[in-house]
């Protein structure tokens, strides 16, 4: 079995979540998760969050042959691309091809580190309800007046292009969202919703064994 680096935001904790269980088919495993990390951010390495510096350090002590997978996203899709788009007065597509061509440079980077086992986990989907103004994450994006099920597209659009991004790069890629999200109302489902409202990320407890089943195809191969 390989050994296994995770690095990404603060949703990346369902993952560890199975790893922390002993459900994840790997030797060793290790996790470098920085909330409020962005895609956009990798390419500062002077970011508030420090992020593409902590990751870098999280690389550098992993041997070659380990599975690296990259969660990033969430926080683009919620807040970010919509912000930096409204405060430098460009359209939102413009920030956020700036996000992906900042994943896609780090990506490369990995690669160019001598990491071939490196898979893209699809960024999670928004949660945080229109008009909702309490909660530490909802308090911070406050200034960003998007609706959900526009974010969520957003959302839904970048994985696809994170899809194609893996496949331009001959890498890995695994996505929750088939599994978490309501066809009728094409947001995330109230099953998967966290049980606190004021908490923004999926219930751990609920999507784990989707987290878990992604992470053992990729290690092994399926994927």
């Amino acid at each position: 079995m390989a050994d296994l680096l995770a690095l990404g935001d603060s949703h990346l904790d369902a993952l560890k979540f199975a790893a922390d269980l002993g459900v994840l088919k790997v030797n060793r495993y290790s996790f470098s998760i920085v909330p409020g990390a962005t895609a956009v951010g990798l390419r500062n390495p002077n970011s508030q969050t420090d992020a593409v510096n902590i990751f870098k350090a999280a690389l550098a002590d992993q041997p070659k042959d380990s599975c690296v997978i990259i969660h990033l996203g969430e926080v683009d899709c919620g807040f970010v691309i919509w912000w930096r788009a409204k405060e430098y007065g460009e359209n939102v597509d413009a920030q956020f091809r700036e996000s992906i061509r900042a994943y896609k440079l780090f990506l490369v980077e990995i690669l160019e580190m001598g990491f071939s086992r490196l898979c893209i986990a699809g960024a999670s989907l928004p949660t945080i309800r229109d008009q909702v103004d309490f909660g530490d994450v909802a308090n911070k994006r406050a200034d960003v007046k998007v609706a959900l099920s526009v974010r969520t597209e957003l959302t839904l659009s970048y994985n696809r292009e994170l899809k194609a991004l893996a496949d331009e790069l001959g890498i890995g890629y695994f996505d929750v969202t088939d599994a978490v999200l309501d066809r009728s109302s094409r947001l995330v489902h109230d099953f998967y919703r966290n049980p606190d409202p004021s908490d923004h990320h999926l219930d751990r407890k609920k999507t784990v064994s989707v987290w878990a089943a992604m992470c053992n195809a990729f290690v092994s191969g399926q994927s």
